[in-house]
């Protein structure tokens, strides 16, 4: 790496806000993207336990994994380490890649650190006539529930096409088999199609709508058949009782759960992911991920509860998958417009560091009865005692795929 780079450094407070391996995910992506060296402190210093501080196994892989496509100098990558360098380079031109937790860790949280990078690792094309860059696949083993993580069935029910419709992605998501806590041994394929010449387009989601279908996945690995029925038993009778704002008909929707017999797993699990479809286009969800401790009519009410929780703010998008879309609103071309319920602690945290590592402001503003702005700026207070709803802006860096970044 060049002196410069090394000079200019920046060094992260990983302990802020929330805390946890959340900011390492975030500012590593954007440290790949926008060709910026850091040094993260304090990583996961906000975990109650210290001996759950520091690097997990799906962190330090994570890592790994960018470090690989970016050519990037890292240290410090050992599970348990508090701090880390981080020196991004150019993009490998290798167009496959394999990161093995060889534990549960979460299979999901290692496509947050990765699919930002992916799409914008493309090459400056030499002419206009260069061919498309190749899409790159990413073979990623560990668990594929967690109860710190989401689901990959939202990963894929949820989350990707909602950024997929909004910014104008295009990667594929492939479950080869699932894995459970303790053993893991899950396998998903990532494949990313790189974007080149063009920005991330900007999101615009303002009104809910009404909702048009519940759909669901209820999952099991290595258990009776019955346990399914027992989630949706349990998930579709909290669901025919639910009171939604807004919602006269919400009786009148048959939820269309399906069932999932998995045929390949390593050790025992069973799951299920609800979500809800709305006139607009909005998708939000609850899940009821696999938990040795809990019986499977839990699972299925928690899953129901969770949606109806999540319907009844009256937002656009869920309280997991708001985080989730900030990055991308940092670096899209054009100004992005987001309507939810409370921004949780993870969006908060992931809004503070997208505008230390872009430059970029984000507006938050309380919502009042009729959408009027009652109060803004709110990001680091959090108004924990508000159940309204939200309105997040932001004009964006408008990135271009494939445009040399400044790196001195």
């Amino acid at each position: 790496m060049t002196d410069s780079l090394t000079r200019d450094m920046l060094t992260i407070d990983g302990s802020l806000l929330e805390g946890g391996g959340q900011v390492l995910r975030n500012v590593v992506a954007f440290s790949c993207i926008l060709k910026k060296s850091l040094k993260i402190e304090n990583i996961r210093a906000g975990r109650d336990k210290p001996v759950s501080s520091g690097l997990r196994p799906q962190h330090a892989t994570g890592l790994r994994l960018v470090r690989d496509i970016y050519q990037a100098k890292l240290n410090g990558d050992k599970v348990g380490s508090k701090a880390i360098v981080f020196e991004p380079n150019n993009v490998t031109e290798a167009t496959t890649f394999l990161a093995d937790t060889k534990t549960a860790g979460s299979v999901t949280l290692m496509i947050q650190i990765s699919l930002p990078p992916l799409l914008f690792s493309a090459s400056p094309p030499k002419s206009i006539f260069s061919p498309p860059p190749s899409a790159v696949n990413v073979i990623l083993k560990g668990g594929t529930s967690s109860k710190a993580a989401p689901p990959i069935d939202f990963v894929i029910e949820v989350f990707k096409p909602i950024v997929e419709r909004h910014f104008g992605l295009n990667f594929d998501v492939n479950i080869i088999g699932r894995g459970y806590y303790p053993k893991g041994g899950g396998e998903v394929i990532l494949r990313v199609q790189p974007l080149v010449g063009k920005a991330l387009t900007p999101i615009t989601l303002l009104e809910r709508g009404h909702i048009v279908s519940i759909k669901g996945r209820a999952t099991v690995a290595n258990s009776g058949n019955q346990v399914t029925q027992k989630m949706i038993k349990s998930a579709t009778r909290v669901l025919n009782e639910a009171s939604l704002k807004g919602e006269d008909n919400i009786t009148q929707i048959n939820p269309q759960i399906e069932v999932n017999h998995e045929k390949i797993s390593t050790g025992k699990g069973f799951e299920i992911v609800l979500w809800a479809e709305t006139s607009t286009g909005c998708i939000l969800a609850g899940s009821g991920v696999f938990d040795r401790d809990l019986s499977p009519e839990q699972l299925g009410e928690n899953a129901a509860k969770e949606l109806v929780s999540n319907l009844n703010q009256g937002g656009c998008v869920d309280e997991f998958l708001q985080d989730q879309l900030i990055i991308f609103m940092a670096l899209a071309k054009g100004k992005s417009q987001l309507l939810m319920g409370k921004p949780t602690l993870h969006t908060r945290t992931a809004i503070h560091y997208a505008q230390v590592m872009t430059g970029v402001r984000f507006e938050v503003s309380e919502l009042g009865n009729n959408n009027e702005v009652v109060s803004s700026n709110i990001v680091e207070e959090g108004q924990e005692d508000s159940h309204g709803l939200y309105l997040i802006e932001c004009e964006g860096i408008g990135l271009v795929a494939g445009q040399k970044i400044n790196e001195g």
